[in-house]
């Protein structure tokens, strides 16, 4: 299938192995990748040969985590000038991507068993690019994490007593940790690197780091789960839920959103907005620090983010179900038109959809109900 499949963009910092004593071109005819081998050394006769399929992620950092995957390979002894090699595609749905934080590469490499240390290797680009999609210009920003306005008095008092009260713990808890926090940062910075508690004077590649900026992301880092702690207690103030949870959403067809979301608030909502946003999200990993410090961090970055919907409704009133409010219908053929499709090589490293349902409220913390990717065809995908 993924000879329809193939973006124009390539990736620049993927460099092609090439050698004198052997050529390889290929093509993709009828679902079948064609591979030809041009032999230029007579010493590579009855050698065997190893062709792979490949698809790879390279993460766009100084210190990356690069995944790949083989898809295919084949053995073959060299006992010509020139070797084909037909490899079926059509059950791979692969293709060459690049954008911001990541690059998915597509390639062959061949591999000829002639040394006992340095067998000689090359690598081909597979050069099809029969298909790319529309141009993004909205900022993924405003779209998929808009700013979050809201009164905390007002939100805490809309809530359960019970998530009233882990709200409290959940502030002590981030106080503690940054005290804690601070005082490693105050000693690791003004002693040598061999007497430091937990913050090294020295990065992943051994170069200096100052324990300040180390200590700043870890602050961070906290702070940002503690708060995913808190934003989950405060949005207790109302249930939010997708009727169905198993669903492929189809590509032509309208739905109603009174049939795909339900909710109740305990109390009077004023100024509602409910959006329903999608987007493509770029995952990978890349490594921090040095030495028992050093630490693989997993990202996932949003991109070429479109609105299907937007709605404002005035006032609802509290343990109203929202099904009395909804009476648009949305479509999803604009998702499948813009967004590229799911490709993940491993569950850290890859493309994936991301979909969800947002209320924005003014007075109250916002609510959002993420989609499952897996409920997307994926031959929507590569028609429009």
């Amino acid at each position: 299938m993924f000879e329809n499949f193939f973006s124009l963009n390539w990736d620049n910092t993927f460099k092609e192995k090439k050698s004198r004593k052997i050529k390889i071109t290929n093509k993709v005819v009828n679902k079948k990748l064609e591979c030809l081998v041009n032999i230029n050394d007579r010493e590579l006769y009855w050698k065997t040969a190893k062709l792979r399929l490949i698809s790879e992620v390279r993460v766009i950092d100084s210190d990356p985590v690069n995944v790949r995957k083989v898809l295919h390979k084949k053995s073959f002894i060299v006992d010509s000038w020139v070797e084909k090699v037909i490899i079926d595609i059509s059950n791979y749905k692969n293709f060459s991507y690049r954008w911001n934080k990541i690059n998915i590469n597509l390639f062959v490499e061949l591999v000829v068993d002639d040394a006992i240390f340095f067998d000689t290797k090359i690598t081909s680009k597979i050069q099809e690019s029969l298909f790319i999609k529309p141009k993004v210009l909205s900022p993924w920003k405003s779209i998929i994490d808009p700013k979050d306005n809201f009164n905390l008095i007002d939100n805490l008092k809309a809530v359960p007593f019970d998530a009233m009260i882990l709200v409290f713990w959940l502030s002590i808890v981030w106080v503690v940790v940054i005290i804690i926090n601070t005082f490693l940062w105050a000693h690791d910075q003004f002693v040598s690197d061999a007497q430091t508690y937990f913050y090294s004077h020295y990065n992943s590649k051994w170069e200096s780091s100052s324990p300040l900026f180390d200590s700043l992301a870890w602050s961070w880092a906290l702070w940002a789960w503690i708060w995913f702690m808190i934003k989950t207690q405060l949005r207790r103030y109302m249930t939010f839920v997708f009727k169905q949870k198993k669903f492929l959403w189809d590509r032509i067809k309208k739905y109603k959103l009174r049939n795909i979301v339900s909710w109740k608030s305990r109390v009077d909502l004023k100024d509602v907005e409910l959006r329903v946003v999608a987007c493509n999200m770029e995952k990978g990993q890349y490594v921090r620090w040095s030495g028992s410090h050093r630490r693989t961090i997993t990202f996932s970055e949003p991109v070429r983010a479109i609105s299907l919907y937007k709605e404002k409704i005035d006032f609802i009133p509290r343990n109203t179900d929202i099904s009395d409010y909804l009476k648009w219908e949305v479509s999803f053929e604009r998702m499948y038109k813009v967004l590229y499709p799911e490709q993940m090589l491993s569950s850290t490293h890859g493309l994936s959809i991301h979909f969800e349902i947002q209320l924005i409220l003014k007075k109250f913390i916002d609510q959002e109900l993420i989609w499952d990717w897996k409920f997307f065809k994926y031959d929507y995908f590569l028609k429009w």
